[in-house]
């Protein structure tokens, strides 16, 4: 029995993938090597899970609320474990990784107060059967699948499990291969903090772990490029599996000529390059009106110019660190020589920094620039930020809405009214007037996607009802013996439907 044990043992690890290396991308020294899950080993884990949830959903709110506030605790408490391997794996700045933290230690604490109200049970008063009364009742989903992406590791993994855990389910992550270790990292200390530990739980590995996961899930959020998202929303067809997608964006700003040009252009560079433009909201294509452009341009470049990009040592302070995909570069180079061999000009930036050791590209500004280009249609993910004049604002929301992207947007005029009234021409998820990219940390609103950027999304009044199924129960209030419509029918019925068809809908409008 021993030795056949052993034998099957042995057998798993022969299928077992080839561990994954993280290199640092700041510095490319080595950081950590993760071991890959197999198909049974994620099956199991979503066994466990499981089994996990059935206890989880039965504790109630307020018990709920009490072991999340206390996994919190202890991830505050030993936030340096987090931060250091954050800022290893992404190259991003220590108060980048830090804002990342932030936000999920504020996202436990929004939805673990508000869970009892949103889920509560909706009494329903019936317009048409009066003697009748309904009631729509939420039920947690099961388990739920999370495939985060290397950009924000921490907090697209937990802005997605935690509410589904807050909502009663229990949670399988399948973090990027990229970005491993901080989400797992984070996953162990909250259990050490008293969240049951098959609850949450992680499977790592290459993109074979994802397409396990959702076989197995009972819903799946996935966070990357739109063509992953839609072999993951292929895949999740199969098992009618529903999906949440959030896939990026190519996010337009647009400057009108009376906006506070000043503003403008810090949010502009901002908005750009923070995370070094590897962000789904980054500000990918800044359309100005002609009177103000070349103001505007030279306001950008000059604040460019003084953007601090490199290493985080000796407590020197950086802005903007390191590319965290390698293949990022690539694209990157590849819109730039495109759009520069249709007539594009390069105004700072445009190359990878040889003069430091890792994945470094150069804060860009582009001119020249029209939807000829590749660096004008598709996202490109990195640290340039193209600048095209426009007549007027009719034009600048016709060229924001020529894309197959919609997820984040912004306007910048001081008529704050005729703002208003651009963001609902442009066609986004969302849109700051006078701001950028902060739309998705206001708890309360939706954020998501149209069009190509992306199916459901987070935050917002129903948020947390995306992760449970409504069930409608409806009561007979009188206890009759009887219905009108039940057989055997009355003959005086159908005079009964005819006059009231008749009488409620035949009226011609006013």
């Amino acid at each position: 029995m021993e030795q056949a044990t052993a034998r099957t043992l042995r057998s798993v690890e022969e299928q077992r993938p080839a561990p994954i290396s993280i290199l640092s991308p700041a510095t490319r020294e080595p950081v950590a090597e993760v071991r890959s899950a197999t198909q049974a080993d994620v099956q199991a884990a979503v066994a466990r899970a499981r089994e996990a949830q059935r206890r989880w959903a039965a504790l109630g709110f307020g018990e709920r609320r009490k072991v999340l506030l206390g996994a919190r605790a202890a991830l505050v408490a030993r936030r340096a474990e987090v931060i250091d391997l954050l800022c290893k794996e992404t190259g991003k700045p220590r108060n980048d990784a830090l804002t990342e933290l932030l936000a999920v230690c504020d996202i436990i604490g929004f939805f673990a107060k508000h869970a009892r109200k949103q889920l509560a049970d909706q009494k329903v008063h019936p317009h048409l059967l009066r003697n009748k009364k309904a009631i729509i009742s939420y039920h947690p989903r099961g388990v739920v699948g999370v495939i985060s992406p290397w950009n924000f590791p921490v907090l697209l993994t937990y802005w997605d499990a935690l509410p589904g855990v807050i909502a009663g389910n229990a949670v399988v992550i399948k973090p990027s291969e990229v970005t491993p270790l901080a989400v797992e990292r984070a996953r162990d200390i909250m259990v050490e903090g008293g969240l049951p530990a098959d609850l949450v739980q992680v499977v790592q590995g290459r993109g074979e772990v994802g397409g396990w996961l959702i076989d197995e899930v009972d819903m799946i959020c996935f966070t990357g490029s739109v063509a992953t998202g839609k072999k993951v929303m292929a895949r999740a067809a199969e098992t009618l599996t529903p999906v949440q997608l959030e896939l990026g964006g190519k996010d337009p700003m647009i400057v009108l000529k009376d906006a506070n040009l000043e503003r403008a252009a810090n949010a502009a560079v901002w908005g750009g390059l923070f995370h070094s433009g590897q962000v789904c909201m980054s500000v990918e294509r800044v359309y100005v009106e002609e009177p103000v452009a070349e103001e505007f341009t030279r306001r950008v470049v000059e604040k460019v110019k003084h953007v601090r990009q490199g290493l985080e040592e000796n407590g020197k302070p950086i802005d903007i660190g390191a590319m965290t995909f390698t293949p990022q570069l690539d694209k990157i180079e590849k819109h730039l020589s495109d759009a520069v061999a249709k007539g594009a000009k390069v105004l700072t930036g445009g190359k990878r920094r040889s003069d430091l050791p890792g994945q470094f590209f150069e804060p860009t500004v582009v001119t020249g620039v029209n939807h000829d280009m590749e660096l004008m249609r598709d996202e490109t993910f990195g640290p340039v930020i193209p600048i095209m004049p426009v007549k007027d604002a009719d034009e600048a929301i016709r060229l924001a809405n020529d894309s197959p992207y919609g997820l984040a947007s912004s306007v910048f005029t001081t008529d704050k009214q005729r703002g208003i009234a651009i963001a609902k021409r442009v066609e986004a998820g969302s849109t700051c007037i006078n701001d950028c990219l902060i739309g998705a940390q206001i708890t309360e609103v939706p954020f998501g996607g149209i069009k190509e950027s992306g199916i459901g999304g987070r935050n917002g009044p129903d948020f947390l009802r995306k992760y449970c199924h409504a069930q409608a129960i409806v009561v007979d209030r009188f206890g009759t013996k009887t219905e009108p419509n039940w057989f055997p029918v009355p003959k005086w019925v159908g005079r009964v439907l005819d006059r009231a068809i008749g009488l409620f809908y035949g009226r011609k409008p006013r």
